[in-house]
């Protein structure tokens, strides 16, 4: 049943909105600047219409891993220059709670808010209690605000986190309604299109390292896609099973017994690479491009798809009228290492296909090439991603307001 979204609140004016955004950002570990903030920016059309509505937000998300951080590290991990940067985004002053999640300075703080100003709370995961999803710290957190707001895609599948399960349950325990925000109503929108009736033939694009790791989200394409192109480190686990000598590259056992049940689809549904770039072990700066009918040389590995490979894959793109891609197809932090992952984000912005880019390290990489606004769709996503495509219930949407 369709969940419900910010129209669906009623009126707002001097009301206070919690709202679950994803602000897990990347920082720099020397001085805690944020790196890339398109998980803030993703959340601003949310924010901006609590506000346009007369209401105040309290916003809150989690940052980092401080429960397995130096003091020095955690240090780093409060939302100071979250919240300066969210300011600076919002084009208005962001207040920072108290160094403590909950607490009386948390609630007066909450309590003080006039129409149209926003708060963010302190790194919830300085509270051990929220990934314990304990019930007293979400009733804490749940008696800031007059309403509950889910836009945080990214944690959408952490059913332990309180922030996403326990906190809307105590709101609506209390009697106060829940809703999911743009950014989480989009995702859900796409995604649901995507797997129930998308514009065909559609094609999937999928790298990364692990085939265990998304061999439920592959089998889940395989019933839904025309074809699927598989690249990354992933690619040389299929390639072995196959005979291809992958030289230094490593492919763990777990993974060769993940991919054998896929064997069957290689050559019908499943692409593989022809050829890829190989780099030596001893001196990365030294490569040679390597066909699927030779052998990668024992003091190499492989680093990308290779040139054959990229322009088979870039053809069966411009055929789809759905492209989903999730996984980069080679080691593309390394500019030299780059060049597969770079032309498929071209393949696709070139397409006029319904792309849709599955979050992670693959919307890092279609931004940092600049193919991002050419996309219909880039995931904030990653993990939640991969997890909603697969079918999975999320609790977290579960206590969201059914609408009538």
């Amino acid at each position: 049943m369709p969940k419900k979204t910010l129209s669906d609140l009623g009126p707002l004016a001097g009301k206070r909105v919690l709202v679950r955004v994803d602000f897990n950002v990347p920082l720099d570990k020397k001085t805690g600047a944020v790196k890339n903030d398109r998980r803030i920016r993703g959340a601003l059309p949310t924010v901006q219409a609590l506000l346009d509505a007369g209401a105040a937000v309290i916003a809150m998300s989690h940052l980092g891993r401080p429960e397995k951080a130096t003091p020095e590290e955690r240090a780093n991990l409060t939302t100071d220059k979250v919240a300066a940067r969210f300011g600076e985004l919002l084009g208005r002053p962001v207040k920072k709670a108290a160094n403590d999640v909950v607490g009386p300075a948390v609630s007066a703080a909450a309590a003080a808010l006039k129409p149209g100003e926003v708060l963010l709370l302190e790194n919830l995961r300085f509270d051990p209690r929220e990934q314990q999803n304990d019930a007293e710290f979400a009733a804490a957190v749940a008696g800031l605000a007059d309403a509950y707001v889910n836009d945080a895609f990214g944690t959408c599948h952490n059913d332990k986190d309180a922030s996403m399960v326990a906190v809307p349950a105590a709101m609506k325990a209390a009697g106060k309604p829940r809703a999911v925000g743009l950014l989480v109503e989009k995702e859900l929108t796409i995604v649901d299109g995507l797997m129930t009736a998308p514009k065909t033939p559609v094609l999937a694009v999928m790298g990364g390292a692990k085939v265990s790791d998304k061999i439920a989200f592959i089998n889940a394409l395989l019933s839904k896609v025309d074809s699927l192109l598989i690249g990354g480190k992933m690619a040389y686990t299929f390639l072995k099973l196959k005979g291809f000598d992958v030289g230094a590259t490593r492919v763990a056992e777990e993974e060769l017994a993940a991919a054998t049940p896929l064997l069957g689809h290689v050559g019908g549904k499943i692409t593989l690479p022809v050829d890829c770039l190989a780099a030596k072990s001893s001196d990365l700066g030294v490569t040679q491009v390597v066909e699927v009918g030779g052998a990668i040389p024992a003091d190499y590995e492989g680093v990308d798809i290779g040139p054959k490979t990229l322009a088979l894959f870039a053809g069966k793109i411009n055929q789809a009228a759905t492209v989903i891609w999730n996984g980069p197809v080679g080691w593309f932090e390394q500019p030299a290492f780059s060049a597969g992952t770079k032309g498929v984000a071209a393949a696709m912005a070139d397409s006029g296909a319904v792309t849709v880019v599955g979050g992670g390290e693959t919307a890092e990489a279609v931004e940092q090439f600049g193919y991002d606004s050419k996309m219909t769709h880039v995931s904030t996503g990653g993990g939640a991603f991969l997890a909603y495509v697969e079918g999975r219930k999320f609790q977290s949407l579960a206590q969201i307001d059914d609408r009538g």
